[in-house]
Order: C-alpha cells, then structure tokens, then sequence
C-alpha cells in the first residue's frame, strides 16, 4: 500500500515543517509514502471564497487517481480513536488497498468536488486547528496507527 498526503501550500512555519518532517520520516521507515503541496492558487491569483475553493479543488482532483481511496480532512468527519484509526487501515490493507489520499485543504477548507469523492471525511476532532498544524496531527496519527499494527510500542 501507498499512502499520499495532498495539502494546499507550503508549510512555513518552521517548528511544525520541522515535527512534519520528523513524522514523515519515521512513517516512511513503515509505509511507502509521499507529500504532494498544491499550489497556493489564493496567492497567485488574489482568489477568495468559492473561487478559491474551486481553483485549488480542481487542482487537487488532478492528483486523485480514479483507484485511490481519497480520504478528506472535515471538522464535520468521522472521529475515530487511534486503535480504530489502526484497524481501518488494517481492513483497508485486507482488501488489498493499493493507495490511500489523505486532502487537507488550506484556510478556506475543501470544495466540494474533492469532498463528493472523498470515501471517507474524518475529523481531528471538535477544535479548530490551522491547516499547518493539520498536517502534523495527521502524520502523527497514521504513524501512530501503524505502530499499533505493527507492534512498535509508542502507542501508550
């Protein structure tokens, strides 16, 4: 299985581009795994709202391949606990998933194209997070994940 981490921008806040960086490497020691920025459109061209959304959606769905499981980050998605986190991609890897997309869109959140294919919205839980940080909580989560599957005792 493949996992791929698709998000709008850079990171640069250094503090969390450096524990991303750290996540990322301790996860590619246990999966095969790759980081795709998307283009701050926002910036290029001065796009706000649902024109944004659109512009970086369609962006987005240009990386999505038509056999990948895309998964989209939504403060309105599935909470799950870690060992259930775990579990769903043991299943996943049972069916004989070969890609996982994990979307994480920037400030202005998803559009609705990207989220309509989504097969699964999760959810970081009830609090706001930035994007940035996002990205670090996901990364350590499916780190965590598959400590847990693979019996590495960092999950406490």
């Amino acid at each position: 299985m493949q996992l791929k981490f698709i998000w709008v921008g850079k990171t640069k806040n250094e503090p969390i581009r450096s524990l991303t960086a750290d996540y990322l490497g301790r996860l590619r020691h246990l999966i095969s795994c790759e980081v795709i920025e998307v283009p701050d459109v926002g910036k290029r061209r001065a796009l706000r709202g649902k024109t944004l959304l659109a512009a970086e959606g369609a962006e987005i769905e240009k990386l999505l391949g038509d056999r990948s499981l895309a998964v989209v980050l939504d403060e309105n998605g599935r909470q799950l606990r870690s060992t259930d986190f775990a579990a769903w991609f043991e299943s996943e890897q049972n069916r004989g998933r070969r890609e996982i997309v994990f979307v994480i869109g920037g400030p202005e959140g998803i559009s609705p194209g990207v989220s309509g294919r989504a097969q699964l919205r999760l959810s970081l839980g009830r609090m706001t997070w930035t994007h940035e940080m996002c990205r670090v909580l996901l990364l350590e989560q499916v780190y965590r994940a598959f400590s847990i599957l693979r019996k590495i005792p960092y999950h406490k």
